[in-house]
């Protein structure tokens, strides 16, 4: 089977996926507030070198509907290309999407899931699924790695995006970037990063300091975050 042809018959899975009452769209039948404030986002990883190289990725996630978003799905890399899709059933929201990779060697963030609710406690996880493929599109175990799904700026899990959040933020990201000596800079999805505030460091995964969700730590995750507490903006929507 040719790449091209698996390309399209993706394409064709996401359009059926998209066809049911629920497209991937953050607007189309949301049932979040307008002015809900808390994103949930769940990161979709390579981390390894396989025997057969990945292809391709699957991904998706499953969650209740009430006072929650449809969700939707974002490349994290332009190394491919991304083929999204999106569902419903009667109080459920599905979203997903196949990668396909440019670089058979690549490592890294492949893509990402988020959502909006009015409340912390809205959110209910229902399922998730990921899965890789070589080129002859056999199944590749362990091929990649999901992280926990977080509140997007919730950074001491709290379950509160406000200035202690930031102070832990800007140290990250000060750290990170030399003190804002380097525009921006990769990060590995399955590493830690220690960020001390006040004399006491902690552990946090380097991800969930990418505020705006393009693959990078840079000063501009910290003015998006200086835009959702000054009221600019009302949450973080990618």
């Amino acid at each position: 089977m040719s790449k091209v042809f698996r390309k399209i018959t993706a394409s064709i899975a996401a359009a059926v996926l998209c066809s049911l009452p629920v497209v991937n769209s953050l607007t189309a039948n949301a049932t979040a507030n307008s002015n809900a404030r808390f994103t949930y986002r769940k990161n979709f990883a390579i981390s390894i070198s396989q025997e057969n190289p990945v292809d391709h990725v699957s991904v998706s996630l499953a969650c209740r509907s009430a006072n929650t978003s449809a969700p939707t799905v974002s490349a994290l890399t332009q190394d491919g290309v991304l083929y999204a899709g999106g569902s419903g059933a009667p109080g459920v929201y599905n979203c997903g999407g196949t990668f396909y990779l440019n670089d058979e060697n690549y490592k890294g963030g492949i893509a990402s899931i988020s959502l909006y609710c009015n409340s912390p406690a809205d959110y209910k996880e229902l399922s998730y699924k990921n899965y890789a493929y070589d080129a002859n599109n056999d199944l590749i175990e362990d091929g990649i790695s999901a992280g926990p799904t977080f509140l997007v700026g919730d950074l001491n899990l709290d379950k509160k995006v406000d200035e202690k959040d930031y102070q832990i933020l800007y140290r990250g990201i000060a750290n990170q970037t030399n003190e804002f000596s380097v525009d921006k800079v990769s990060f590995s999805y399955f590493g830690m990063m220690n960020v001390g505030i006040g004399g006491v460091g902690k552990y946090y995964s380097p991800y969930s300091f990418d505020i705006n969700n393009d693959g990078f730590l840079s000063a501009a995750d910290i003015e998006m975050f200086n835009d959702y507490l000054s009221g600019n903006i009302t949450r973080f929507e990618k």
